[in-house]
């Protein structure tokens, strides 16, 4: 597969969910920043560059979630071993991020059916 900055860039344009893929020198060491459906913002990315001395960290390209299907548009030749590496880290990733979205919706609908529930008529007999 080879890289073209045309094609990381509408890879980051179709997923639904996509990251920049830092790797370091490191056997496993990777860092994702967050580029959709919400960009790092500068407290993200003040934390990461704090983590960032003496790794070695370099970016290696976008993962994408399109439809269901991860993509992935890679800078470099990576081993069969990273790209499994980065699959299971982008797949910990999503777990993690839908969790928290799952989580604040459900807290949304369980205040919005208690708000509803409240403004029943009371038909208890006096």
């Amino acid at each position: 597969m080879t890289y073209s900055e045309k094609k990381s860039t509408q890879l980051a344009l179709d997923a639904s969910v996509a990251v920049q893929v830092l790797m370091g020198t490191a056997p496993g060491d990777c860092e994702f920043i967050p580029l959709k459906p919400k960009a790092a913002d500068e407290t993200m990315l003040a934390d990461l560059k704090a983590r960032w001395p003496g790794r070695g960290l370099r970016s290696v390209g976008v993962i994408g979630l399109c439809g269901t299907s991860p993509c992935c548009a890679f800078k470099e030749p990576l081993e069969s071993k990273q790209v499994s590496a980065l699959a299971g880290a982008f797949l910990t990733y999503l777990s993690v991020m839908f969790a928290d979205s799952i989580a604040a919706q459900m807290q949304a609908a369980e205040i919005a059916e208690l708000e509803r529930v409240l403004t029943l008529p009371d038909t208890r007999i006096n």
